[in-house]
């Protein structure tokens, strides 16, 4: 399944998403066609296991910034969510720019990541959110969004550690106002 997704990462980056197809995944992963429809009956579960690969990893990221910032103020915490977050997608921009703009997202529900960020987040913000549900749907959302815009839409000039900062200083402003 791995090899699969890793090939349709490969064919993303050369070909774009029109060239992902069950035949061509199968020719870049070394597999026949029947083992691709073995795992995946379509291409939007191809799309569907890329993203929740993606929410995986990143989710992975944020449990180790909480692990790691235990106890410290939430400031902190959410400047470590960030830099995880922005360093993660830094590394392979093509690839991620690809998965937030071409790559189908699953229909319906809420994103894994805020999801995510939203759980891992309660803790920290509750002692000092007036309306912590308000909070908890503001911040991912901005943590997510601003890690994204740092990572892969900077202006030319920003570079990355002055775009993190700018992305924990909104945040920081956001929480400011509302606690």
């Amino acid at each position: 399944m791995e090899a699969i997704l890793d090939a349709v990462v490969r064919i993303l980056k050369r070909q774009g998403v029109d060239a992902v197809t069950t035949n061509r995944i199968a020719e870049v992963a070394g597999v026949s066609v029947g083992s691709v429809y073995q795992y995946f009956p379509d291409k939007g579960a191809i799309f569907v296991a890329l993203h929740d690969r993606h929410a995986e990893q990143m989710g992975r990221l944020v449990d180790k910034a909480v692990v790691e910032h235990a106890g410290a103020p939430a400031e902190e915490m959410i400047a470590a969510l960030v830099d995880a977050l922005v360093d993660a997608h830094a590394r392979d921009p093509e690839l991620f720019a690809l998965l937030d703009a071409e790559v189908p997202h699953r229909a319906g529900g809420e994103r894994a990541l805020e999801t995510h960020l939203r759980n891992a987040l309660r803790l920290a913000l509750a002692p000092r959110s007036r309306d912590l549900e308000r909070t908890l749907f503001v911040v991912p959302v901005l943590v997510d969004a601003l890690a994204h815009a740092a990572a892969l839409h900077r202006p030319a000039r920003m570079s990355l550690e002055a775009a993190k900062r700018e992305a924990g200083r909104a945040i920081r402003a956001y929480l400011r106002v509302t606690s």
